[in-house]
């Protein structure tokens, strides 16, 4: 992602471009070659720069093209960036399994009764206790791991789908 920076600067690139135009080209007469531009504010052409007599041609083939090319760039920028924002927004949103059992461990008093009665916890008062206890049940170091294995996640999924059923058959 850009900086704040990056933005303002990308931000004064659009605004310049806006100011000078995409219309340039050359124009030779028989002393000078000068980069013309159409002004975007009035129409007119207008000389903008002299070319040095033995300027290489490929020099002032890309400053003519520059302003095609920047607004090419810009053009190729937006369009990434609106695919960027298109294919973020058709991701499906990554479980959060560590937060849902955590928050059932905290918060569910079913669930911790389930706890006592089918996984031997003796003492469901303290969330450390349970948590040490689901760590156990889980085969898992951290709750974070239901997030970032996905055996351990299975294993969740299961104890969940294991508690639903004991809730309905109480």
């Amino acid at each position: 992602m850009a900086t704040e920076e990056e933005k303002r600067k990308l931000e004064q690139v659009r605004l310049s471009l806006e100011m000078v135009g995409r219309d340039w080209w050359a124009e030779a007469d028989g002393e000078a070659t000068r980069l013309m531009v159409r002004d975007p504010a009035d129409g007119l052409p207008r000389p903008v720069a002299t070319f040095a007599a033995d300027a290489p041609a490929p020099f002032l083939d890309f400053i003519i093209a520059s302003a095609d090319t920047t607004a090419l760039t810009l053009d190729l920028l937006d369009r990434c960036r609106r695919a960027y924002r298109e294919l973020a927004g058709s991701q499906p949103k990554p479980k959060r399994y560590a937060a849902e059992c955590a928050m059932k461990c905290k918060n569910d008093q079913a669930f911790r009764q389930y706890l006592i009665e089918r996984h031997a916890l003796p003492d469901a008062t303290d969330f450390e206790r349970i948590k040490i206890r689901m760590h156990s049940i889980l085969r898992i170091q951290s709750l974070t791991e239901l997030d970032s294995d996905e055996a351990a996640a299975r294993r969740w999924k299961g104890l969940r789908g294991d508690f639903e059923q004991w809730r309905r058959g109480r």
